[in-house]
């Protein structure tokens, strides 16, 4: 499978018309014709429905475009940075950070900060699920990364800095039944949906939750959302629960409201970088990190 038989497949799925997708592309029907096939075979699987008048995706054809499409932004802005980089001979520093939280005054600092006082570095952000945002910053795609301290578990080969230290809350819609009381316990909870971050990926810090509910004689419905948005629709339109850091909150104000939990466990957000990351403008940017909270080894 390469880049063009991807492109190719993408132009018959979105006008589900070898011919006008081919003219789209410039080149001719047949070719196209047979880069699809190609790709069949190497899938070995049908990705379209043939038909006389009719071209139409297969169930795994659609998922196939459904995939492919949500790669191709990655992509593309992969290509942006390559290409600004080698245009203006700029230096570039891309930060991450986890999809589930807000970054915070400290880090935003450091990020206006390090853009005020360092001259020609074309700096780029993302945001990535746990997983994915970690695996990145170890492949090197993404240089620094903001991400929860509960979610680094065995990882090698990082070093990090703590940036602030954040505490759990209770996150509900201003329409749950629970919203109009002054305090949310743990044990208010029974009989709710408990909305968590990733089938793949589970948040960590719901597991003292999770046992504390079994402790009070029950056992919590559970949801996996498969992002932030999900999440949080979860949450607003479904009367869902999730246990998050309250700056969530920020991105449905008026909708949710937040209660803080009695348990003990606590997390901090902290920045991570590879230790074979060798970028200059990385080096640069951790200057600007705070350096009262310790390095990590």
């Amino acid at each position: 499978m390469n880049f063009t038989r991807i492109e190719y497949f993408l132009a018959a799925a979105k006008y589900l018309n070898f011919t006008k997708a081919a003219n789209v592309l410039y080149i001719s029907q047949p070719s196209l014709s047979k880069q699809i096939a190609i790709l069949e075979d190497e899938l070995n699987v049908s990705l379209f429905d043939r038909m006389p008048r009719n071209l139409q995706l297969t169930p795994a054809g659609k998922l196939l475009y459904q995939e492919f499409n949500k790669m191709m932004p990655e992509i593309d802005a992969i290509a942006e940075r390559v290409t600004r980089t080698g245009k203006n001979r700029f230096s570039s520093l891309v930060i991450g950070c986890v999809e589930s939280a807000h970054l915070g005054k400290t880090a935003a600092t450091a990020i206006r900060s390090y853009i005020e006082k360092t001259a020609r570095v074309e700096l780029f952000i993302e945001r990535y699920g746990f997983k994915e945002l970690h695996n990145k910053v170890l492949d090197g795609t993404i240089d620094a990364a903001f991400t929860l301290s509960n979610q680094i578990g065995e990882l090698k080969g990082i070093s990090w800095r703590t940036i602030e230290h954040r505490q759990r809350y209770i996150i509900l819609s201003v329409n749950h039944r629970l919203a109009a009381r002054d305090e949310v316990r743990i044990e208010d909870l029974k009989g709710e949906t408990l909305i968590l971050h990733g089938n793949s990926e589970p948040m960590a810090l719901c597991d003292d939750i999770l046992d504390e509910c079994m402790r009070l004689g029950f056992d919590p419905k559970i949801r996996y959302a498969p992002d932030v948005n999900a999440l949080l629709d979860y949450i607003e339109l479904t009367d869902g629960i999730a246990f998050m850091d309250k700056s969530i909150v920020t991105n449905r104000l008026g909708r949710l409201k937040y209660y803080p939990t009695k348990l003990d466990k606590q997390f901090e957000m902290i920045c991570i970088w590879s230790k074979k990351n060798k970028n200059t403008a990385l080096r640069d940017f951790i200057k600007f990190l705070p350096e009262e909270l310790p390095v990590g080894i």
